[in-house]
């Protein structure tokens, strides 16, 4: 099965919450730029939709399809990537702040995700979402913020026996987050921003 990604970035004015003085920006951009490259290297996927009004994410990088951010929120955000996908293609929505994520681990959860008609995957702490799928796009039933587990559990998605430690569910907000996306291994544009910041990938 052939997958279409869908990855909303909000790019250099997110990750308010992390605490990285002066890097804070250039991280955000960074972590995206990794899960974009991790999806581009993933062999089931065909198609890697980045929405983004941010430049920097997407600047260099081939193989992805942009589109414009409607700036309306991450539901909308969202909603404009899938709208740009057939009704009918394996389609799933990543978030963009995963520096750990490996083509590897997000190879091996859409295996997974093919068993089902919706699924997801959620972040370590498992109250949040890093990855939603469906073997249809028009079957997705994105609820992401908040307590966004249980609700994608509600609206029919199955949660995927993906390990608390895959990359795929360290999503970094705080600092604490990095922290652990680092002793995972983050990837090449995470690991030279934190040596332009004198931190240690």
């Amino acid at each position: 099965m052939q997958w279409s990604i869908v990855i909303p970035v909000k790019g250099s004015i997110g990750k308010s919450r992390l605490d990285a003085g002066d890097a804070r920006a250039a991280l955000a951009v960074a972590f995206a730029r990794d899960a974009i490259a991790a999806a581009r290297a993933t062999p089931s996927i065909d198609r890697v939709v980045v929405v983004t009004c941010d430049g920097d994410v997407t600047r260099g990088l081939d193989g992805i399809e942009v589109v414009d951010d409607p700036a309306a929120g991450l539901r909308a955000a969202i909603n404009a990537g899938i709208a740009t996908l057939p009704a009918g293609a394996p389609t799933a929505v990543m978030l963009g702040d995963l520096p750990a994520l490996t083509p590897e681990a997000l190879e091996s959860a859409l295996q997974l995700a093919e068993r089902e008609q919706r699924s997801y995957v959620p972040d370590a702490i498992a109250t949040g979402t890093t990855l939603l799928a469906a073997r249809r796009a028009d079957a997705l039933r994105p609820h992401f913020g908040p307590g966004s587990a249980q609700l994608h559990r509600l609206a029919g998605h199955v949660e995927l026996p993906v390990a608390p430690d895959s990359g795929l569910r360290v999503d970094v907000d705080e600092l604490a987050d990095l922290h652990i996306a680092i002793d995972l291994g983050v990837g090449e544009h995470t690991q030279a921003v934190l040596r332009g910041a004198q931190l240690a990938a």
